[in-house]
């Protein structure tokens, strides 16, 4: 008699703390996507970081959140996240650009993983502004 067999994914959590996304425009915060995500930390392998590094760019963070806010929001490379855990007293602004955007269906729950790069200068805000 032939047992199934659970699937291999990962199960993730989202206990490390809270993110909002950006649209951005000339350096400047133009748009809130989403706000108050609850994200977890996860880590970047030699691998991705070395493709980021051969093609011009730095994997600082790796994220997870639920892929179900994929049906409320659309996030795109280049979308600017705000972790709301770290602080410029931590030596950063806690904004970063998404480099790489990876759902992960074969997870439980299912996520979307976020590679972010810090951001040395922080983008403006000009949500509020009228034009």
């Amino acid at each position: 008699m032939r047992m199934s067999r659970m699937g291999k994914g990962q199960f993730e959590t989202f206990g490390d703390g809270l993110l909002s996304i950006f649209e951005a425009d000339e350096r400047c915060l133009t748009g809130t996507k989403a706000s108050h995500i609850r994200f977890g930390s996860r880590t970047v392998g030699v691998k991705r970081y070395w493709e980021a590094k051969t093609a011009g760019n730095e994997i600082a963070y790796m994220v997870s959140i639920p892929l179900e806010l994929l049906s409320a929001v659309s996030i795109y490379a280049g979308d600017i996240v705000v972790l709301e855990t770290r602080t410029e007293s931590e030596g950063n602004s806690g904004q970063y650009r998404i480099l790489q955007i990876q759902p992960k269906y074969d997870s439980s729950p299912p996520a979307l993983y976020l590679s972010l790069e810090n951001l040395m200068h922080p983008y403006k805000d000009r949500r509020g502004d009228s034009g």
